[in-house]
């Protein structure tokens, strides 16, 4: 089976069908661009976990009537367990300056605030930020605790949120694919069927099956790769505008880097390809069999 002939067929076959295949780009485009949004998503999702168990701690908050050994004998505990990488001691007139700086831009919440209203707490670093639960379950009830606060639950809506929307994305690129596959499995079988008479002189002259599907596959995979090469310019295009331009000044966490948005581009455009080429072969291998 030489590779020229086949490639020419296929290219034939593109533009003879060519509103057809048009349709079939776009689809794959807009199913491939919702999949590596999807994935871009989660990418995110990565970075803003990754930043933020770097500065994660557990504080526990400790009685007003806390004794200097009740005190001593938690921070020894504390300094002994596993999960514990360091321990700082921060009394009512640092905790106070800590509040006043967190509420400078809230100047009504801060004046009603004095260092008396806030407890002095042991502000704990952790091995594994993953584990404060741990921590808070074994230390919650402890002579001298008021409560413990793991500072990783405050973010448990936002994770929340990005997860949902993720997911939401994977679901409508599910659809797309679905689409796109029945559009792509009808393109083929049209052609096929267009194309009858060809396929009837090939196997009398003793052409195998697969020089028959060969340019069906080829045609299929450039069409898949056509649509992924649209997702990726999409993807990379709201790279630029959303991440890079829109959102650059905000300082709170920070944003997936070009390196995750190439790996999903390039990830797109196989699958686009790839996804394309099989199912085609599936389909002609009905067809022939038939």
């Amino acid at each position: 089976m030489r590779v020229g002939p086949v490639l020419a067929i296929g290219v034939t076959s593109l533009r003879r069908n060519l509103s057809m295949t048009l349709g079939v780009i776009v689809t794959v485009a807009i199913c491939l661009t919702l999949l590596g949004a999807g994935l871009l998503l989660r990418a995110q999702v990565r970075t803003v976990d990754g930043f933020v168990l770097d500065r994660i701690q557990v504080v526990i908050d400790l009685d007003d009537g806390v004794s200097s050994a009740e005190r001593n004998e938690l921070v020894a505990d504390l300094r002994a367990d596993p999960l514990v990488r360091a321990v700082a001691y921060e009394d009512k007139a640092h905790a106070f300056a800590r509040f006043t700086r967190d509420f400078r831009n809230s100047p009504d919440v801060a004046s009603g605030v004095s260092a008396d209203d806030l407890p002095a707490s042991l502000r704990l670093t952790l091995v594994d930020p993953r584990r404060s639960g741990e921590i808070v379950a074994n230390y919650t009830g402890r002579d001298g605790v008021d409560r413990v606060r793991d500072q990783r639950a405050l973010l448990a809506p936002l994770y929340r949120f990005l997860h949902a929307f993720a997911v939401g994305a994977f679901v409508l690129a599910a659809v797309q694919a679905f689409a796109a596959f029945v559009l792509i499995y009808t393109m083929i079988r049209v052609s096929a069927h267009g194309r009858r008479r060809e396929t009837a002189v090939m196997r009398l002259v003793g052409a195998t099956d697969a020089t028959i599907r060969a340019p069906f596959v080829v045609e299929s995979a450039v069409t898949g790769m056509l649509g992924g090469m649209f997702a990726a310019m999409a993807l990379i295009a709201s790279k630029i505008y959303l991440v890079d331009h829109r959102f650059a000044r905000q300082t709170t966490f920070p944003l997936l880097d070009w390196g995750a948005v190439w790996a999903v581009a390039v990830g797109v455009l196989l699958i686009g390809s790839a996804a394309t080429a099989a199912l085609a072969a599936v389909a002609l291998r009905r067809h022939l069999r038939v």
